[in-house]
């Protein structure tokens, strides 16, 4: 039985206790409408206590009625009030218990803005100062305000705000807006179907992986590194991610061992003065889904990584094939060194025309250098040569040449010939 309902609340005379005629039925006085505070509530049943403004009468398990509400599974719109909450409650006419009919809000004196003028004595030196108040409410005339810390809204505005900063509004022109602060929350703009997202830090959990933006607040209170982290799982029930992407002032990078390393320290790539800004990686099952974290098998699992420093350094790995595939021109222009090294064999074909211009020097160093396919050995250490030589004795460059004539030859100046064997090289030529 509900405590709140008793029969006092009402002038007797005026009420029943049973049915009348149904010439004088039962319910055709006015209903009683009270104003009261909320003072303790009922979770479970959704109902309120309450004690009136004046005459500090107590209402129990007060039922709180809503815009629209339905039996069939909660549909409606609901609020659970607050203690302290002022509110109307309705004891109607035909007899059924009372209930919370709105909420109010308390009068309050209209704020009061202080200005402070300033008069300086140019003789003596001295300033005085003289403050005036004057109120900045439009109704400051009638002397009360109802505004109860709500946002000053504009005409045709529907707002729903929690105590604690969160709200929805509904402005007027068709913007919707949706938030938990000023630096939390979605505005929909029907103009161009625009969404905007306003954050301070952004995670979105998929069951394919994560996105997570946000400030590092560990590294510094008053200007933290932003990091973007995005991660990918190949199969939704893959306990990890396969698939990382991270941007920013990176920490949390993938370490490896090995060449890649060595490559990227000798190059200063990722130092402390130019720090990783973006790294992509791919690792079977390295990364948390979640928070991006790695796991214990990613530096020795990883099988394609590259990254960007603050310099423009970049470091490309994978433990697979590259392929690039044009069908118009590929050109590469360097204006520093070239350094190209292979554990196996090195094929360059053209076509049409290979044109190799080594500027001042070419090297070619090789055990054997084929020409056009050439079996048999040009010339090679140990082989027997014979060299035909001109009088009189001139060497490179017209000086002497370092060849001792022949005694049994007397100088004519006429073309001799002289054998000999190659003693020395490095290189034998195949043609």
């Amino acid at each position: 039985m509900l405590k709140g309902v008793n029969k006092h609340s009402v002038d007797p005379s005026q009420r029943s206790m049973f049915k009348n005629a149904w010439t004088i039925p039962e319910g055709i006085i006015g209903a009683t409408i009270v104003e009261a505070k909320v003072i303790d509530i009922n979770l479970v049943l959704w109902t309120v206590d309450c004690v009136t403004q004046f005459d500090q009468k107590q209402y129990f398990n007060v039922q709180i009625s809503t815009p629209y509400i339905h039996t069939n599974y909660g549909e409606g719109i609901y609020v659970m009030p607050d203690v302290g909450a002022k509110c109307h409650i309705c004891i109607p006419s035909d007899g059924p218990p009372p209930y919370v009919l709105d909420f109010i809000v308390s009068q309050e004196i209209p704020p009061v803005a202080q200005e402070t003028s300033y008069q300086k004595n140019y003789v003596t030196g001295d300033v005085t100062t003289s403050t005036t108040g004057y109120t900045v409410n439009d109704d400051s005339n009638v002397g009360a305000s109802f505004h109860a810390g709500r946002t000053r809204a504009k005409p045709g505005d529907i707002y729903i705000k929690g105590r604690d900063g969160n709200f929805i509004t509904l402005h007027k022109g068709g913007v919707l807006q949706i938030g938990a602060t000023e630096l939390a929350q979605r505005i929909y703009i029907p103009l161009q179907n625009l969404i905007t997202d306003i954050s301070q830090n952004y995670r979105h959990y998929n069951t394919g992986g994560s996105i997570n933006w946000f400030l590092s607040m560990g590294e510094s209170k008053t200007n933290p590194p932003s990091v973007y982290k995005e991660t990918y799982r190949l199969l939704a029930a893959d306990k990890y991610a396969t698939i990382r992407i991270t941007k920013g002032l990176l920490k949390d990078v993938v370490h490896e061992s090995g060449i890649s390393n060595s490559t990227a320290n000798s190059f200063g790539m990722g130092a402390k003065a130019n720090p990783i800004v973006l790294e992509v990686a791919i690792t079977p099952d390295g990364f948390e889904a979640e928070t991006g974290a790695t796991t214990s098998s990613t530096d020795k699992a990883t099988v394609l990584r590259y990254f960007f420093d603050k310099a423009g350094n970049a470091l490309f790995r994978t433990e697979a094939n590259i392929a690039i595939i044009a069908k118009k021109q590929l050109r590469v222009a360097i204006s520093d060194n070239i350094d190209i090294s292979t554990d196996k064999n090195f094929k360059l074909t053209a076509v049409e025309t290979l044109d190799i211009n080594g500027g001042k020097l070419t090297t070619i160093d090789a055990t054997k250098i084929r020409l056009n396919g050439g079996s048999r050995a040009v010339a090679f250490v140990g082989s027997k040569v014979t060299c035909r030589l001109k009088l009189p004795w001139q060497g490179m460059g017209g000086g002497p040449a370092p060849v001792v004539i022949p005694p049994q030859h007397p100088v004519t100046g006429l073309p001799q010939e002289v054998e000999g064997e190659i003693i020395s090289g490095n290189t034998t030529i195949l043609v």
